[in-house]
């Protein structure tokens, strides 16, 4: 395949904003909480709390505990390790691509972590991790159950980031289907999911697909932007844009450096009547926008930056006003109430307070709570 064609169109950024905000579920929201993360490709998880948030957003008429029993009940949704190298929810669907574009690459980087740490070579480690999935043969294990079956597995550095499990999942052998307490719940996939077709493609192919995935949510975006989605290695990722050249479009966004790229087939949603974005959205921590971009300037100006991108990887919970982020805001919840903290980077109009205020009132009582406090930060 040839490279994108060279007749570069221009946008501007408010163009691109829109098209992101609307391809993300927040213009138009979803009427299916499974398109959320179709359409995501996958939601971050290490955050637990943020999942359900994030479909909120998206999927207003999906409940407070439809995550949860999609995970542990009706098998819509697994958690599993894979772009960036950490958790993630993702639809059933979509764990081969997962597995094809991710699993043999991130397989290999905690093979390499068990030799540097532990001294086990990779013909050790795979052996290793056969006795995880004879142990996981009699069924579900939370964590503790599954280092008492195999008990090399205490000796893991790094536990509580997934590594003595990340190696199998990464290829989808194994899926994280909920919590037992605080520990998490480990399944073998083909047991869990016995009627799911599994025949993830190469991982060239898989690339492919996914990075066709991440420009339909997320275009215009740059090859550097798709590589700090992904967590993929710059070099796959360049080729891949060369083989899928015919495939895609190269835009210009005004007031960004570089050659951005959509598919060819959203040249007209991207140049049409797009509509404006909301006028308020409230994003979790971590929430999939603010994660799509190297360069996030579209929807976040570069002054506060590090008010939402904080130190050891900390990305703050977000309010869109009319889609470019205005605010942070944090929240305490108990087992009645709320209490919202927002720290606003300009001063509020009270209209827009009133707006912000009545959109968390909403999530208030889509959790349960019976009251929400709701305090802004001078």
């Amino acid at each position: 395949m040839s490279e994108p064609t060279r007749n570069t169109m221009q946008v501007t950024v408010a163009q691109a904003r829109a098209f992101a905000i609307l391809r993300n579920g927040l213009t138009r929201s979803f009427s299916d909480p499974v398109e959320v993360f179709r359409a995501l490709a996958a939601v971050q998880a290490q955050y637990a709390a943020s999942v359900p948030l994030s479909v909120h957003a998206r999927c207003p008429s999906a409940s407070y505990r439809w995550v949860d029993r999609a995970i542990a009940k009706e098998q819509l949704l697994v958690k599993t390790w894979c772009l960036r190298g950490t958790l993630h929810a993702v639809a059933v669907d979509d764990l081969a691509l997962m597995a094809g574009a991710c699993g043999e690459r991130y397989h290999a980087s905690v093979e390499r972590l068990m030799l540097r740490s532990r001294g086990i070579n990779a013909r050790t480690w795979r052996r290793i991790e056969e006795d995880v999935l004879k142990a996981l043969k009699c069924g579900p294990l939370d964590r503790t159950a599954l280092h008492e079956a195999v008990p090399r597995l205490k000796d893991v550095p790094y536990i509580g980031w997934g590594e003595d499990v990340k190696g199998l999942a990464y290829r989808g052998d194994i899926v994280m289907i909920g919590n037992k307490g605080p520990r998490p719940v480990f399944a073998r996939r083909d047991q869990w999911l016995p009627d799911l077709r599994w025949r993830p493609h190469t991982p060239a192919k898989s690339i492919e697909q996914l990075l066709l995935r991440y420009l339909a949510t997320y275009g215009p975006a740059t090859v550097t932007d798709f590589t700090h989605w992904s967590g993929l290695p710059a070099v796959a990722v360049r080729d891949t844009v060369k083989r899928v050249g015919e495939l895609l479009e190269i835009v210009s966004v005004d007031g960004h450096r570089g050659d951005m790229l959509i598919r060819a087939e959203d040249r007209s949603a991207l140049l049409g009547k797009l509509p404006p974005p909301p006028a308020v959205s409230l994003l979790p921590k971590f929430d999939a926008l603010l994660m799509a971009w190297k360069d996030p300037s579209r929807v976040l100006d570069g002054d506060a930056r590090d008010m939402v991108f904080r130190p050891a990887g900390q990305i703050e919970a977000t309010i869109l006003l009319r889609g470019m982020v205005a605010a942070t805001w944090r929240v305490k919840q108990a087992a009645s109430s709320m209490h919202v903290t927002v720290t606003p980077f300009l001063s509020a109009s009270s209209v827009t307070k009133r707006q912000v205020d009545a959109e968390f009132q909403r999530l208030g009582v889509w959790s349960g709570a019976r009251s929400t406090i709701v305090d802004w930060q001078s």
